[in-house]
Protein backbone atom coordinates (compact mmCIF):
# COMPACT_ATOMS: atom_id res chain seq x y z
CA UNK A 1 0.00 0.00 0.00
CA UNK A 2 1.13 3.74 -0.70
CA UNK A 3 0.43 6.36 1.53
CA UNK A 4 1.48 9.81 2.40
CA UNK A 5 1.54 10.74 6.11
CA UNK A 6 3.40 13.96 7.44
CA UNK A 7 2.66 17.58 9.70
CA UNK A 8 2.99 20.82 8.77
CA UNK A 9 4.17 23.34 11.54
CA UNK A 10 4.04 27.28 11.37
CA UNK A 11 5.10 30.57 13.63
CA UNK A 12 1.26 31.50 12.83
CA UNK A 13 0.10 34.07 10.76
CA UNK A 14 -3.36 35.27 10.69
CA UNK A 15 -3.90 34.84 7.28
CA UNK A 16 -2.71 31.66 6.36
CA UNK A 17 -3.78 30.10 9.51
CA UNK A 18 -7.42 30.25 7.90
CA UNK A 19 -5.96 27.70 5.12
CA UNK A 20 -5.38 24.94 7.91
CA UNK A 21 -8.14 25.76 9.58
CA UNK A 22 -10.17 25.36 7.25
CA UNK A 23 -8.60 22.13 5.90
CA UNK A 24 -8.98 20.80 9.59
CA UNK A 25 -12.99 22.03 10.38
CA UNK A 26 -13.87 23.21 6.87
CA UNK A 27 -15.32 26.41 5.44
CA UNK A 28 -16.08 29.12 8.58
CA UNK A 29 -18.64 31.04 9.31
CA UNK A 30 -17.72 34.70 8.46
CA UNK A 31 -19.18 37.89 9.21
CA UNK A 32 -17.58 41.03 7.46
CA UNK A 33 -17.41 44.87 9.22
CA UNK A 34 -15.67 46.86 6.42
CA UNK A 35 -12.71 45.48 5.24
CA UNK A 36 -12.67 43.43 8.23
CA UNK A 37 -13.54 40.07 8.41
CA UNK A 38 -14.42 37.45 11.54
CA UNK A 39 -14.16 33.87 10.42
CA UNK A 40 -15.49 31.24 13.07
CA UNK A 41 -14.49 27.82 12.67
CA UNK A 42 -16.16 24.96 14.58
CA UNK A 43 -15.23 20.91 14.04
CA UNK A 44 -17.79 19.33 11.55
CA UNK A 45 -21.12 17.47 12.61
CA UNK A 46 -20.91 15.19 9.05
CA UNK A 47 -18.28 14.36 6.77
CA UNK A 48 -16.79 16.12 3.68
CA UNK A 49 -18.38 12.79 1.85
CA UNK A 50 -18.49 9.24 1.56
CA UNK A 51 -14.30 9.09 0.91
CA UNK A 52 -13.10 11.75 3.40
CA UNK A 53 -13.97 12.83 6.64
CA UNK A 54 -12.30 16.43 5.69
CA UNK A 55 -11.86 18.44 2.91
CA UNK A 56 -9.51 17.02 0.48
CA UNK A 57 -6.32 19.75 0.44
CA UNK A 58 -3.47 19.30 -2.77
CA UNK A 59 -0.31 20.42 -1.64
CA UNK A 60 3.04 21.15 -3.47
CA UNK A 61 6.49 21.29 -2.75
CA UNK A 62 9.40 22.51 -4.67
CA UNK A 63 12.88 23.98 -3.70
CA UNK A 64 14.11 26.88 -4.25
CA UNK A 65 16.66 27.22 -7.16
CA UNK A 66 15.64 23.61 -8.02
CA UNK A 67 14.73 23.36 -11.99
CA UNK A 68 13.28 20.07 -11.72
CA UNK A 69 9.88 19.07 -11.12
CA UNK A 70 7.71 19.63 -8.12
CA UNK A 71 5.89 17.22 -5.73
CA UNK A 72 2.72 17.28 -5.46
CA UNK A 73 0.45 15.44 -2.69
CA UNK A 74 -2.90 15.41 -3.18
CA UNK A 75 -6.59 14.29 -1.97
CA UNK A 76 -4.96 14.68 1.58
CA UNK A 77 -6.69 14.77 4.75
CA UNK A 78 -6.32 16.62 7.80
CA UNK A 79 -6.53 14.26 10.54
CA UNK A 80 -4.67 16.54 13.80
CA UNK A 81 -4.54 20.31 14.24
CA UNK A 82 -2.70 21.54 17.75
CA UNK A 83 -2.17 25.05 18.40
CA UNK A 84 0.88 25.78 21.20
CA UNK A 85 1.76 29.06 22.66
CA UNK A 86 4.76 29.30 25.49
CA UNK A 87 5.84 31.99 27.16
CA UNK A 88 8.85 33.73 25.08
CA UNK A 89 7.64 31.74 21.39
CA UNK A 90 5.16 32.48 18.96
CA UNK A 91 1.85 30.51 18.45
CA UNK A 92 2.57 27.45 16.47
CA UNK A 93 -0.04 25.86 14.34
CA UNK A 94 1.15 22.10 13.65
CA UNK A 95 -1.67 20.24 11.09
CA UNK A 96 -1.02 16.09 10.69
CA UNK A 97 -2.21 15.11 6.87
CA UNK A 98 -2.68 11.99 5.07
CA UNK A 99 -4.10 10.57 2.23
CA UNK A 100 -1.61 8.56 -0.28
CA UNK A 101 -1.41 10.12 -3.83
CA UNK A 102 0.98 11.33 -5.65
CA UNK A 103 2.72 13.07 -9.03
CA UNK A 104 5.24 15.68 -10.07
CA UNK A 105 4.36 18.65 -12.28
CA UNK A 106 5.70 22.31 -12.99
CA UNK A 107 6.35 23.75 -9.82
CA UNK A 108 3.66 27.30 -9.78
CA UNK A 109 4.13 30.53 -8.61
CA UNK A 110 3.09 31.53 -5.31
CA UNK A 111 2.67 34.12 -3.43
CA UNK A 112 3.09 34.45 0.68
CA UNK A 113 1.06 37.30 3.18
CA UNK A 114 3.68 40.29 3.43
CA UNK A 115 4.46 42.23 6.76
CA UNK A 116 5.62 40.81 10.39
CA UNK A 117 2.57 39.98 11.92
CA UNK A 118 3.43 36.00 13.27
CA UNK A 119 1.34 36.29 16.69
CA UNK A 120 3.76 35.69 19.54
CA UNK A 121 3.10 34.94 23.07
CA UNK A 122 2.77 38.56 24.71
CA UNK A 123 -0.33 39.04 22.76
CA UNK A 124 -2.14 36.52 25.13
CA UNK A 125 -4.42 36.19 27.42
CA UNK A 126 -6.50 33.65 29.63
CA UNK A 127 -10.11 33.30 30.80
CA UNK A 128 -11.42 30.29 33.24
CA UNK A 129 -15.00 30.04 33.91
CA UNK A 130 -15.45 33.64 33.43
CA UNK A 131 -12.41 35.27 34.99
CA UNK A 132 -9.33 36.33 34.00
CA UNK A 133 -6.10 33.60 34.45
CA UNK A 134 -2.64 35.22 34.40
CA UNK A 135 -0.95 32.05 36.06
CA UNK A 136 -0.51 30.05 32.60
CA UNK A 137 3.21 29.58 31.44
CA UNK A 138 1.93 27.52 28.29
CA UNK A 139 -1.10 26.19 26.94
CA UNK A 140 -1.33 23.17 23.86
CA UNK A 141 -5.14 22.93 22.31
CA UNK A 142 -4.97 19.69 19.85
CA UNK A 143 -7.95 18.15 17.65
CA UNK A 144 -7.49 14.69 16.73
CA UNK A 145 -10.28 13.61 14.37
CA UNK A 146 -8.82 9.78 14.94
CA UNK A 147 -8.73 8.94 11.03
CA UNK A 148 -7.25 6.23 9.02
CA UNK A 149 -6.33 5.26 5.61
CA UNK A 150 -9.02 2.51 3.85
CA UNK A 151 -7.41 0.48 1.40
CA UNK A 152 -9.82 -1.44 -1.08
CA UNK A 153 -9.84 -4.18 -4.50
CA UNK A 154 -10.07 -0.79 -6.79
CA UNK A 155 -7.01 -1.36 -8.74
CA UNK A 156 -4.61 1.03 -7.49
CA UNK A 157 -2.15 0.81 -4.50
CA UNK A 158 -3.54 4.35 -2.70
CA UNK A 159 -6.18 4.74 -0.27
CA UNK A 160 -9.87 4.65 -1.56
CA UNK A 161 -11.18 6.36 1.34
CA UNK A 162 -9.73 8.57 4.70
CA UNK A 163 -12.22 8.05 7.17
CA UNK A 164 -13.10 7.77 10.82
CA UNK A 165 -11.51 4.86 12.76
CA UNK A 166 -12.61 6.58 16.34
CA UNK A 167 -14.32 9.40 18.20
CA UNK A 168 -13.14 12.86 17.84
CA UNK A 169 -10.76 13.41 21.26
CA UNK A 170 -10.35 17.37 21.91
CA UNK A 171 -6.93 17.68 24.69
CA UNK A 172 -5.88 20.45 26.15
CA UNK A 173 -2.97 20.67 27.84
CA UNK A 174 -0.23 23.38 29.44
CA UNK A 175 1.90 24.63 32.41
CA UNK A 176 0.51 26.43 35.38
CA UNK A 177 1.90 28.46 38.28
CA UNK A 178 0.62 26.91 41.41
CA UNK A 179 -0.69 29.99 43.06
CA UNK A 180 -3.44 28.85 44.92
CA UNK A 181 -5.75 25.85 45.18
CA UNK A 182 -9.11 27.55 42.88
CA UNK A 183 -8.14 24.90 39.78
CA UNK A 184 -6.90 22.25 42.12
CA UNK A 185 -10.32 22.35 43.54
CA UNK A 186 -11.92 22.17 40.46
CA UNK A 187 -9.98 19.16 39.51
CA UNK A 188 -10.99 17.54 42.44
CA UNK A 189 -14.91 18.09 42.28
CA UNK A 190 -15.00 17.51 38.40
CA UNK A 191 -16.38 20.49 37.61
CA UNK A 192 -16.80 21.97 33.65
CA UNK A 193 -15.84 25.66 33.02
CA UNK A 194 -15.57 27.47 29.84
CA UNK A 195 -11.82 28.40 28.98
CA UNK A 196 -11.46 30.99 26.71
CA UNK A 197 -7.77 32.16 25.32
CA UNK A 198 -7.40 34.75 23.53
CA UNK A 199 -4.18 36.41 21.07
CA UNK A 200 -5.03 40.09 19.90
CA UNK A 201 -2.18 41.46 17.51
CA UNK A 202 -1.11 44.84 18.56
CA UNK A 203 -1.33 46.69 15.28
CA UNK A 204 -4.72 48.15 14.20
CA UNK A 205 -5.85 46.87 10.66
CA UNK A 206 -8.68 49.35 10.50
CA UNK A 207 -9.45 51.84 13.03
CA UNK A 208 -10.37 49.99 16.12
CA UNK A 209 -9.95 46.55 15.11
CA UNK A 210 -7.25 44.09 15.37
CA UNK A 211 -5.87 41.13 14.16
CA UNK A 212 -7.08 38.27 16.23
CA UNK A 213 -7.40 34.60 17.71
CA UNK A 214 -9.76 33.04 19.60
CA UNK A 215 -10.14 29.12 21.19
CA UNK A 216 -13.27 28.97 23.19
CA UNK A 217 -13.64 25.58 24.99
CA UNK A 218 -17.30 26.25 26.58
CA UNK A 219 -16.95 22.98 28.78
CA UNK A 220 -13.36 22.24 30.01
CA UNK A 221 -12.70 19.20 32.29
CA UNK A 222 -9.02 18.48 34.17
CA UNK A 223 -8.39 14.94 33.64
CA UNK A 224 -5.02 16.08 35.41
CA UNK A 225 -3.68 17.97 37.85
CA UNK A 226 -0.55 16.34 39.62
CA UNK A 227 0.75 18.90 42.17
CA UNK A 228 4.65 17.98 43.11
CA UNK A 229 6.59 19.89 45.60
CA UNK A 230 10.17 18.98 44.07
CA UNK A 231 12.45 21.56 45.66
CA UNK A 232 12.57 25.39 47.57
CA UNK A 233 11.18 27.19 44.01
CA UNK A 234 8.03 28.14 42.85
CA UNK A 235 5.39 25.07 42.24
CA UNK A 236 3.96 24.16 39.28
CA UNK A 237 1.72 22.12 37.73
CA UNK A 238 1.65 20.39 34.65
CA UNK A 239 -2.54 19.39 33.96
CA UNK A 240 -4.35 17.89 31.03
CA UNK A 241 -7.81 18.30 30.63
CA UNK A 242 -10.58 17.49 27.61
CA UNK A 243 -12.98 19.84 25.84
CA UNK A 244 -16.15 18.47 25.99
CA UNK A 245 -19.32 18.97 23.49
CA UNK A 246 -21.53 21.97 25.20
CA UNK A 247 -25.26 21.75 24.48
CA UNK A 248 -26.08 25.65 24.59
CA UNK A 249 -22.96 26.39 22.23
CA UNK A 250 -23.95 23.29 20.24
CA UNK A 251 -20.23 22.83 19.86
CA UNK A 252 -17.19 21.71 22.23
CA UNK A 253 -14.89 24.10 20.46
CA UNK A 254 -15.06 27.19 18.51
CA UNK A 255 -11.98 28.84 16.87
CA UNK A 256 -12.28 32.26 15.48
CA UNK A 257 -10.05 34.23 13.54
CA UNK A 258 -10.63 38.40 12.96
CA UNK A 259 -8.03 39.24 10.28
CA UNK A 260 -8.46 41.24 6.45
CA UNK A 261 -9.18 37.78 4.66
CA UNK A 262 -12.29 37.72 2.90
CA UNK A 263 -12.67 34.34 3.05
CA UNK A 264 -11.29 30.79 2.88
Amino acid sequence: PNSVEAEIEIETHPISLGVLLKAAFGAPTTVTSGAIYTHTFKPRTTDFDAYAANIPVNMVKSYVGDVGSAHQYYDMVASKISFNIANGDFLKTKVSFMGGKYSQLAAPAVSYPTGNSNIAWNVSSMSLGGTANSAFKEISVEVDESLANIYTLNGTKTPARTKRSGFRKIAISGTIVFDDQIEYQKFLVQSNQAMVLTLTNATQIQSGYYEQFVITAPSLLYTEFPINAGGPGKIEVGFTSKANYWTTSATALAITLVNTQAAY
